[in-house]
C-alpha cells in the first residue's frame, strides 16, 4: 500500500449477521469513504461462521471489498476494554480513529488514543452515564471531533458543556442507485393505499397509531419488522418479518405512503436520523412523520411530508385520507423529496467525514 494512503481505523460494535440499521450505515460509509482514497480498516464483532463476509457485502448492497477484521474483543462479554491491547500496532499506524460507538470511545479516551466520535443517541449517553465523560475527552482534544446525526444532537452536546468549535453534524444516507428503478407514485392507487412503516414495533415507535389506523379500515398496513400478535388478525394489515436489505426498494414500491411514528419518549427523539427516512426520499413516496425537531431538520410539513403530533392518532388519521383525497399534494411531496434525496448520498456523507479527517491531519 502507498505510503500516501491515507489510514482510517474504523472501530464498530455491530454484528456482521444481525439486521440492523447500524450496521447497513456503518459498512455503506466504510465504502464511500473507501471511494474518496481513504483505505480504512473496519474492526466488528465476530460473526457466525455461517455468515460468509462477502456475500453478507453483498446482501447489504455493498459492491466493493472492505478490509473488514473481527475482533473478539469488540464482543459485548469484553466491554472492548481489550481492544486497545491487542490491536495496538494497527492504531498506532493509522492516520486517525474514528468509532460511532460510545463505548469504544471511553476506552480510547483512558488509553489516550485520539479519534473522531460519530454521535447518535443522546439520551443514551445519558442513561449509561457516558456523556460527561465523553464531553470531557472531547474538550480535552482527545476525542478530536464530534460528529452528531443531527443539529438537534448537537444541540444537546453544547447544552451539556461540548465547546461548538470542533462539531460537525452529518446525517445518515442513503444509496440512491439502489432506488433508480422504483416506479413514480401512482396516483390512481391513492384511493385505497398502501402504508408502509418499516423497522421494529412498538408503543416508542407508534404501536398504538398503527393500530387504530388498522381499525379505520382506510389503507392497507404494509409491517416490515418484529409486531405484536394482535396485528395478525386483521385482514387490512399485510406482515413480513424481515426483508433482505438488497430487496428494500422493491418495498418502496409496493406502497404509496411512508409512516414514521416515532413517540417522543423514543430514546432517539432528540437526535436521530433515521435511515427508512432517506430511503423513503430517495423512492419518493409521500411520508407522514412525527412532528419532532430532528425529523424537522430534513423534513417540512407540507412541501416535503406531512408532519403531526406523534400522540394525536386523529392527525395521523386525517393525514393519510388528505393524501387519499389530494393526490396533487402527494405527487408534490414525492418530487420534492426525491430532489432533496440527492443531498444525502453515502457519498455525500463519506465525503464531509474525508475532508474533515484530511483537514484535520494537516493541523
Amino acid at each position: 500500500m502507498s505510503k500516501n494512503i491515507f489510514k482510517l481505523v474504523y472501530i464498530g460494535r455491530s454484528r456482521l449477521h444481525r439486521n440492523r440499521a447500524n450496521l447497513i450505515q456503518t459498512l455503506h460509509t466504510v465504502s464511500a469513504l473507501e471511494q474518496t482514497g481513504i483505505h480504512v480498516t473496519l474492526f466488528l464483532p465476530p460473526w457466525k461462521r455461517k455468515c460468509n463476509l462477502q456475500e453478507r457485502l453483498k446482501e447489504l448492497g455493498i459492491q466493493r471489498d472492505l478490509d473488514i477484521r473481527a475482533s473478539r474483543s469488540l464482543h459485548s462479554r469484553w466491554k472492548v476494554w481489550p481492544f486497545v491491547f491487542f490491536h495496538k500496532s494497527a492504531l498506532s499506524q493509522a492516520d486517525a480513529v474514528f468509532t460511532r460507538s460510545p463505548e469504544v470511545s471511553t476506552i480510547l479516551s483512558k488509553a489516550n488514543v485520539p479519534h473522531y466520535l460519530e454521535i447518535h443517541e443522546v439520551k443514551q449517553l445519558v442513561n449509561k452515564n457516558l456523556l460527561h465523560p465523553i464531553i470531557d475527552a472531547y474538550n480535552r482534544g482527545i476525542i478530536r471531533w464530534l460528529l452528531p446525526i443531527s443539529h438537534s444532537a448537537a444541540h444537546g452536546l453544547v447544552e451539556e458543556g461540548a465547546v461548538k468549535e470542533r462539531i460537525i453534524v452529518n446525517p445518515c444516507g442513503v444509496d440512491l442507485r439502489a432506488f433508480q428503478g422504483v416506479p413514480p407514485l401512482d396516483p390512481k392507487r391513492l384511493t385505497f393505499p398502501r402504508v408502509l412503516h418499516a423497522g421494529r414495533i412498538g408503543p416508542k415507535r407508534g404501536s398504538e397509531v398503527l393500530k387504530e389506523i388498522a381499525k379505520k379500515k382506510i389503507a392497507q398496513l404494509l409491517l416490515v419488522g418484529e409486531v405484536e400478535k394482535d396485528f395478525l388478525s386483521n385482514p387490512f394489515v399485510k406482515v413480513s418479518p424481515h426483508v433482505p436489505h438488497a430487496k428494500i426498494p422493491r418495498l418502496y414500491a409496493s406502497c404509496e405512503m411512508v409512516l414514521l411514528p416515532y413517540q417522543r419518549t423514543s430514546p432517539t427523539s432528540d437526535s436521530m436520523s433515521p435511515l427508512k427516512l432517506f430511503e423513503a426520499m430517495a423512492a419518493g413516496r409521500p411520508i407522514i412523520a412525527s412532528d419532532l425537531p430532528p425529523l424537522r431538520e430534513i423534513l417540512e410539513h407540507e412541501k416535503t411530508a406531512l408532519l403531526v403530533e406523534p400522540e394525536n392518532i386523529e392527525a395521523w388519521i386525517r393525514a393519510i385520507e388528505t393524501l387519499k383525497t389530494d393526490p396533487g399534494l402527494a405527487l408534490r411531496l414525492s418530487n420534492s423529496l426525491q430532489q432533496k434525496a440527492r443531498r444525502y448520498s453515502w457519498e455525500a456523507r463519506a465525503q464531509r467525514i474525508a475532508l474533515l479527517l484530511r483537514s484535520d491531519a494537516k493541523l
